[in-house]
């Protein structure tokens, strides 16, 4: 099978169309919720959702808490859906975040949050979905039908909508200028990714299991790169953060396990620019006298030709993490839907999973 003639491969590639529309999709109701969150005596959100959605939701904690005065828990809906636990809400904001907006458990946090009277808001593919009618906001990814079981062009969307909100709550005009102008950004840099992962995919085809890693504002990308690659290649990766990998599972790694690390760019002030430089570096150094196979990938071009035994992905996009997380989503998308077709897989149609899960 072509990956280019897979649906993965097209939604993939639909991306940059999408943050167009979403815009307009939303700034009425963007608007009305962050007055309405400025309004409220709200100290902190809780986020629910599952899969891929609680990736997104995990960038979005960091985003908030880097960028507000905000905390963001993520929720266990099973407290609710098993323990019938007797959560009190006050002073929360909840966020619940689905692409077919069907997920049972995480639509019973917000049927708690809403009974509590709290701020509700989903996070939705589809405007008539239970959540986006019991949430009292509902920020619309607005992608179109994603057929691939492999979501991708929904969770970007969903990487849109909530650093569009924590810009919003934040008022960072910079943040919001680029935001704003992402799709042309994006446009620019996709020929890039593309020969990129068409260059890795074939080099990194045969791995039987490994490891991604990033940390801080990406850090979500090594749980979402882990997932595409055990969904569509049938894999055996493991996402960490950097930080955590260092506790235990790095022993694990040998001239066999190949580790793939996401670094960003940090535009910070020097000083914060130094640190995770450094706590980059220090993380491939290891890795690489690990004798593990390490592919970098990267928008810093201060890491790249730095160390013998590496493999550079550099994608030449000088925007700061937050929006560097984009870039990566769509390289760890590419590289699962080629490393999938090129090992006989099917990415649209991966064994023994459906496309809407739901649980409680």
């Amino acid at each position: 099978m072509k990956y280019n003639e897979t649906i993965m491969w097209k939604e993939i590639n639909e991306t940059p169309a999408i943050f167009d529309r979403i815009q307009a999709a939303n700034a009425e109701t963007m608007k009305k919720l962050v007055a309405d969150i400025k309004a409220s005596d709200a100290t902190n959100f809780v986020a629910a959702a599952r899969g891929t959605s609680n990736h997104a939701l995990v960038y979005f904690k960091y985003l908030t808490e880097v960028m507000t005065d905000y905390t963001v828990g993520l929720a266990a809906s099973s407290v609710l859906t098993l323990y019938k636990g007797k959560i009190n809400y006050k002073n929360s904001i909840i966020i619940g975040c689905s692409q077919s907006g069907k997920a049972a458990d995480v639509l019973e946090v917000m049927k708690r949050g809403n009974e509590q009277g709290v701020i509700t808001i989903a996070v939705t593919n589809d405007l008539e979905s239970p959540m986006a009618k019991e949430a009292k906001y509902h920020l619309y990814c607005d992608a179109g039908l994603e057929s691939s079981v492999a979501a991708t062009k929904t969770f970007n969307a969903q990487l849109y909508l909530l650093l569009w909100l924590a810009a919003e709550i934040a008022n960072d005009k910079e943040e919001l200028f680029t935001l704003k102008n992402l799709r042309h950004y994006i446009d620019g840099v996709l020929p890039q990714i593309d020969d990129l992962t068409t260059k890795y995919a074939a080099k990194f085809k045969d791995m039987k299991s490994g490891f991604v890693l990033s940390r801080g504002l990406t850090y979500a990308i090594a749980l979402e790169a882990t997932l595409k690659l055990q969904e569509t290649c049938y894999i055996q990766m493991k996402g960490y953060a950097g930080s955590d990998f260092y506790h235990g599972p790095m022993a694990m790694v040998n001239e066999t396990t190949p580790v793939i690390i996401y670094c960003a760019k940090n535009n910070g002030d020097e000083e914060m620019q130094n640190n995770i430089r450094l706590d980059q570096i220090k993380c491939i150094e290891k890795m690489i006298s690990l004798n593990a196979p390490v592919l970098l990938v990267t928008n810093d071009d201060l890491l790249v030709g730095k160390f013998d035994k590496c493999n550079d992905a550099f994608i030449n996009f000088s925007a700061s993490e937050e929006f560097a997380m984009f870039t990566f989503a769509l390289f760890a998308q590419m590289f699962a839907c080629k490393i999938s077709c090129a090992i006989g897989n099917n990415p649209d149609s991966p064994r023994a999973l459906n496309k809407i899960t739901i649980t409680k």
